[in-house]
C-alpha cells in the first residue's frame, strides 16, 4: 500500500511539473520576447509595440506573429510624393529577401481603403497593406509618427534597428536590411 502510495505521489508531481512547464511555455500567440527588459516604443533599441491592423487583403496582421524575420514597416498614404517614391524600393527589397524579410506597409488612408486598394494594385505592391487604426493608437506607440514616410526596421527579436524619417534610396534601405539579416 506504501508503495502504490508513492508511485501515486510521484505520477502526480510528473504531471504537476508538466503542465507548470506547458503553461508557462505557452506565450498566447507564440511571439517571444527575448528582450524582457526592452522598453516599447519607437526608437531604436526599442522593442517594437505589437499591433493587430486590418490588411486590406482581407483578416488582420498583427506584428508579433512575424517575429523570427526582419520586419520593416513603412508608415504612408496614397496623397504623400516621397511615400510614392520610396514605395517601390521597398517592393523590390521585399522580393529579393522576402526569405528573411517581410515588408508590411501601414496606409493612414486619409483618402479611403478603397483608395488604398486601387493605389495597390495600380502600382503591383505586393506585400502586405495594413489600415492605421480610426484613431491612430499605432502612430502614438510608434513615438508619435509625424511625417510619412517614417520607416522602422525591426530585427528578429522585435528590436528597432533602423528608423527613417522620409524617402531614401533603395541602397540605404537595402544596406540595413542586409546588416540586419546578417547577410
Amino acid at each position: 500500500m506504501v508503495q502504490n502510495s508513492n508511485q501515486t505521489r510521484i505520477s502526480l508531481l510528473v504531471l504537476l511539473s508538466f503542465s507548470i512547464l506547458v503553461f508557462v511555455g505557452c506565450g498566447g500567440d507564440g511571439a517571444q520576447n527575448n528582450h524582457p527588459d526592452a522598453v516599447v516604443g519607437g526608437n531604436i533599441g526599442n522593442l517594437a509595440p505589437d499591433f493587430e491592423l486590418k490588411n486590406i487583403a482581407g483578416g488582420d496582421l498583427k506584428l508579433s506573429s512575424l517575429r523570427g524575420k526582419v520586419v520593416m514597416i513603412d508608415f504612408w498614404d496614397t496623397w504623400c510624393p516621397p511615400c510614392r517614391k520610396a514605395l517601390p524600393h521597398l517592393e523590390a527589397i521585399s522580393l529579393e529577401y522576402s526569405q528573411d524579410l517581410v515588408v508590411v506597409g501601414v496606409a493612414f488612408g486619409r483618402d479611403g481603403e478603397a483608395k488604398v486598394k486601387q493605389f495597390v494594385t495600380q502600382n503591383k505592391l505586393t506585400f502586405p497593406m495594413v489600415l492605421a487604426d480610426p484613431e491612430f493608437k499605432v502612430t502614438k506607440d510608434f513615438g508619435g509618427v509625424q511625417s510619412i514616410p517614417t520607416t522602422f526596421l525591426v530585427d528578429r527579436d522585435g528590436l528597432i534597428v533602423k528608423k527613417w524619417v522620409g524617402g531614401h534610396s533603395r541602397e540605404e534601405y537595402e544596406n540595413a536590411v542586409k546588416a540586419a539579416i546578417g547577410s
